[in-house]
Formats: structure tokens, sequence, C-alpha cells
């Protein structure tokens, strides 16, 4: 498994505004709207916009109310991008055999979470800890000390599992943007 995204996805998160955080939760579902369900986010809160349209409540926190941009990312791939900072609990994503990865990196203070792996409920560490996802890093060699390097691996990563890697047209691609519950 050597794929390797076609431009740097550090470079694609910050040209796109993503510079304070980026929070998000790959999952292993196709279906956007099953995924607004599971978030518990209430039908009548989303909208189909575009990531554009999506990035106007980007670190906000007018209004108290944390939102999320859901994105179809591949066959049998979903993303949620969290605008607000906080990301919901992956367990009620990941029930039925689905699988999550929750991806948390705070930029102004230099923080980045380990790659957290949740499957059918459970936590199972992170990806490094999965023996059946080691082709996926085995072969990379950013410099993770560094938390742009430790973000562009995760990120690279993520693209290899799920089958596409971030790009301009994901960036331009429409979604679900919803309010998710306290």
């Amino acid at each position: 498994m050597n794929a390797l995204p076609a431009e740097s996805q550090q470079s694609l998160l910050l040209e796109h505004g993503l510079h304070s955080f980026f929070m998000a939760q790959w999952v292993s579902i196709e279906d956007i709207g099953e995924v607004a369900r599971r978030l518990r986010i209430e039908a009548e809160t989303t909208v189909v916009c575009d990531f554009q349209a999506a990035m106007e409540f980007y670190g906000s926190t007018s209004e108290g109310s944390q939102r999320a941009w859901i994105t179809r990312l591949a066959p049998g791939w979903s993303l949620v991008l969290y605008l607000n900072g906080f990301r919901s609990s992956p367990e009620a994503l990941s029930l039925g055999g689905q699988r999550v990865f929750d991806v948390s990196c705070i930029y102004g203070i230099g923080e980045i979470d380990e790659l957290s792996y949740i499957h059918d409920g459970v936590w199972d560490g992170t990806i490094y800890d999965a023996e059946e996802y080691r082709i996926y890093w085995e072969d990379l060699t950013y410099d993770i000390s560094s938390l742009e390097g430790q973000l562009e691996e995760y990120l690279c990563v993520l693209g290899r599992v799920s089958g596409r890697f971030l790009d301009r047209d994901w960036f331009s691609s429409r979604g679900l943007l919803g309010i998710t519950p306290d």
C-alpha cells in the first residue's frame, strides 16, 4: 500500500481555512443521512450545503450550537467535520460493526490526539495498535515528531484506509450541515 496524496493534506486544510483546529471522524457508513441520525442530528436542523457555506460556522460559538458537516467521502465512507471544535462520541457511529477513526488537532496549542480507532462501539486504541492496519502506515516516512508531520501521516493513513485522500473535489463537494446535540 504505497499510495500517496497528490497534494499535501495539511496544506489543503490550511488553504481552505482550517487554521485553528481540525476535528473529524472517518466513518465506514456511506449514507450521510444515516451518519446524521446516529449523531442524533435532528432533520429540521440540517441543510445541504458546500464546504464554503459550512465554514461560516467554523470556530463560531455564536448561539451555542455545535455544528458538523457530513460528506460522502468514498464508497463505503463518510467524513464528519466538526466546525466548533467539539466532537461527538464515536461509539454510536460505530455500532453494527462500523469503524470510526477519530482525528483531533489543535494548531494554536500544538496538540494532536492519537489517531483513535473505534469498532462496533469499542475503543480499540490507536490505528497503530491494530495489526490489520499496519499495511497502511508502515512505509510512511513523515516526521511524526512535529504536529504537522503527525497530522499529515494520519491523513495519509486515513486516505489509504478509506480509498480517498482529501482533495480539491472534496472541498467543493456538498454535504449535510447540522446541529449536534450537547
